[in-house]
């Protein structure tokens, strides 16, 4: 676990949320009390409460803005007193929710761990990647195992700390974005034996938004075929593990495909058990 990753991630939307409340309280209302300035208020204390207890909401401020916006938008639809507050408090109150967005966008610099991969794998052939995008912040590291090759990322996802569904939800932003050629550029460099440039190749997805059991644990993965100029040149899975920190860490494993072979290199392994359930005993724990 990154400490300092998981303590930005837990503390900047509530720190961004206090600094909202106080700003307002010092401009116009001084002379109050600031604890009853933010008493007065049961959206101060129920966002407050939130920041707190976000760790227990699946996918974090992902979930928790828009089913908070559909509450709050019911609770005035069905009281005179909640649309009368609305009015009243609609600035002090869109501050927040504005201090909220600002926080989640910062926690995604928060650090993430170190990638580990199994214990046989040896020493990473690279642990660093130039192509990395700084926000959010990730590590990679590649290994090579024979022909295969094996590329472990650890994601911040940012605003959620809950380790419920954030491995799909990582996995959905590489397939709706398409940037998994980006994050696998250096690993496509390491293939033996055809001299890939990273710029030739594209992948197409083979499967997607399904889960399998690895040794107990149930993970989400996608099956993609990389191709140059059309015809295959290597399948890959990916997995993804999503942690009670916010972090979310993903195994791709790249193997080479036979062009005259109309076998898949995962025939005899389609969910790339052989490489996913050691690397799950070095992370889960």
């Amino acid at each position: 676990m990154e400490v300092a990753g998981t303590l930005t991630v837990w503390l900047i939307p509530l720190l961004c949320i206090l600094s909202a409340i106080a700003t307002e309280w010092k401009w116009k209302h001084p002379h109050s009390h600031i604890f009853d300035f933010f008493r007065a208020d049961p959206f101060n204390q129920g966002i407050s409460l939130l920041c707190i207890g976000i760790i227990l909401v699946p996918l974090g401020w992902w979930v928790a803005l828009p089913a908070g916006a559909i509450g709050m938008g019911i609770r005035a639809i069905a009281s005179e007193d909640s649309r009368n507050l609305w009015t009243s408090r609609w600035h002090g109150r869109s501050a927040l929710v504005i201090a909220i967005v600002a926080g989640v966008i910062l926690s995604g610099f928060g650090g993430v761990s170190e990638p580990i991969g199994a214990a046989d794998w040896g020493t990473p052939l690279l642990t660093e990647n130039p192509d990395a995008p700084n926000w959010p912040a990730s590590e990679q590291h590649i290994w090579a195992e024979g022909a295969t090759i094996l590329v472990v990322n650890h994601v911040r996802l940012p605003g959620t700390l809950s380790a419920i569904g954030s491995g799909s939800m990582v996995l959905w932003h590489l397939e709706s974005s398409g940037t998994d050629e980006a994050r696998l550029k250096q690993a496509m460099e390491q293939l033996e034996g055809i001299g890939l440039q990273a710029n030739w190749f594209t992948i197409e997805t083979n499967a997607y938004g399904e889960s399998h059991d690895y040794a107990g644990a149930t993970l989400p993965y996608t099956v993609k075929i990389v191709e140059v100029s059309g015809n295959k040149i290597a399948e890959m899975v990916t997995v993804a593990l999503g942690t009670w920190d916010g972090e979310v860490r993903l195994l791709t494993i790249i193997k080479l495909a036979i062009p005259t072979d109309e076998f898949s290199p995962f025939y005899n392994d389609p969910f790339a058990s052989q490489q996913v359930e050691p690397w799950l005993a070095e992370n889960i724990g």
